[in-house]
Formats: C-alpha cells, structure tokens, sequence
C-alpha cells in the first residue's frame, strides 16, 4: 500500500505518467495481454436484480468514461472504458467506448491494481488496512503526510406499491452513503464519524488548532468540501511541525 500512496503523489499533482510507464515497451504489452486474458474471464451480471424503474445509480457516474488502468509503477491499459459500480464495489471495464455495456467485465480486485477515471482516482484496499470498509475507495487528496479517502456506497430500496388511496406507489430507488477516512502515508485509516466532535478527535492533539481555522474560515466539518480544506490544512500544519 505504501508505493501506491507514493505514486498517487505523482499521478495526481503532476496529471501525467513518464514514457517509461506508458505502453509502449514489450513488457507492458504482455500486462496488458494478461490483464485483458483475466478479465474476459469474469462475468458481469450483478445488477440481474434491478427493477425495470428505478431512481438513483448503482454507479458513481453511470456512464462509463475513458480511464487508465495502473499495476504498481505502469500504466498497463490506457483510453480504457471504466466505470465504478458503488453497489457491487467494483471496477467495471470496456476495452472501448463502443462496445455494448452489457460486454463489460470487472477488474481483479488487487491493491496492486488501481484506476484514473478522467481525473478521479479509485484505489483497492484490503480488509487488514482499511478495518471496517474493505475496497474501492476514490482519493480526494495526497498529501505529504496525509491524505483524504471515500468510501461511495449505495443502499437500494425495492419498489413499494401503495396499501391504501391515502399513499402513493414508491419506485425502486438508490441512495448514497459515503464515508470519509483520514489515511496516514503508512496506510493507517482513521474513520470520520458523522458527529462534529467526533470528527475533531481524529485529528488527535491538534484539535485546538483546526477549531480555531474551523472558526475563522467560518467552515463546517461535516460538509464534503469543507472537510476537504480541513483536511488539507491538517496536513500543513504536520508537516510544518516535523
């Protein structure tokens, strides 16, 4: 887990991979051939059960959009078709846009493989390091001491006919439930609860610093993007310390 945090550091604030991780040479071409070898391998009928009608996604974006798939330091399978199925927590995969979505296969779940959907990254953690939400993750920020993880999961509810005149039908809906975690560069989870105090305490003995830029940049711990600065600024002050 360690080398991947520290290739997400370069993947994400340089938006780039150097020529020697493209697919240019031989060795890479036989990953992608293994890895293509692998997924054709699995079956992808997961959402079988979905009603005709329904609200919501199962997905993080339902569309499947162009991505690169990475195993450890190379980007094995480039302008690849991908998308994130939250409920499954899976990575669904097209080898092109064209092809149907009902063709599409699912990526081995490794923390050795990771993906870049346009400029969202998902990375696999295993049970061991992640404690209570094993895998797929989409990384929100990299820092140089700590980063930011969420957890995308989505809870389904089947249609529900009305039992009386005084009710309406209900339709089969989706509906997010997303957690955020503090990740260490060592790969040590802290979960944010959603409770404000609760929150405070993950960032330990510098709980009297975040209060004060909660206060004065008037932001909320508990909004997504507020939890972001939050977060980022956490990690400045680290490593302003060391």
């Amino acid at each position: 887990m360690k080398k991947t945090l520290i290739l997400l550091n370069i993947l994400i604030f340089m938006g780039t991979v150097s020529p020697s991780a493209q697919i240019t040479t031989h060795k890479a071409q036989r990953s992608v051939q293994v890895f293509i070898e692998h997924v054709d391998r699995l079956g992808n009928d997961n959402l079988d059960y979905l009603e005709d009608e329904y609200t919501g996604t199962p997905y993080n974006n339902p569309i499947f959009l162009l991505g690169t798939i990475y195993e450890n330091n190379n980007a094995i399978a480039s302008n690849y078709a991908l998308r994130y199925n939250a409920m499954a927590d899976e990575i669904e995969v097209k080898e092109t846009l064209y092809i149907e979505d009902s063709e599409a296969k699912t990526l081995t779940k490794s923390p050795d493989l990771y993906v870049k959907i346009m400029d969202e990254m998902f990375v696999f953690v295993p049970t061991e390091q992640s404690k209570q939400d094993p895998g797929y993750f989409k990384v929100l920020h990299v820092g140089n001491n700590y980063n930011l993880y969420k957890k995308i999961s989505k809870k389904y509810f089947p249609a529900r006919k009305a039992q009386n005149s005084f009710e309406k039908d209900v339709s089969a809906n989706f509906a997010d439930r997303s957690t955020y975690y503090l990740v260490s560069q060592d790969g040590k989870f802290e979960k944010f609860e959603k409770s404000k105090n609760k929150r405070l305490k993950v960032f330990g003995d510098r709980q009297d610093e975040i209060k004060k830029y909660i206060k004065k940049g008037r932001l909320d711990i508990t909004d997504a993007e507020d939890l972001l600065k939050i977060v980022k600024y956490y990690d400045t002050i680290v490593l302003a310390a060391q």
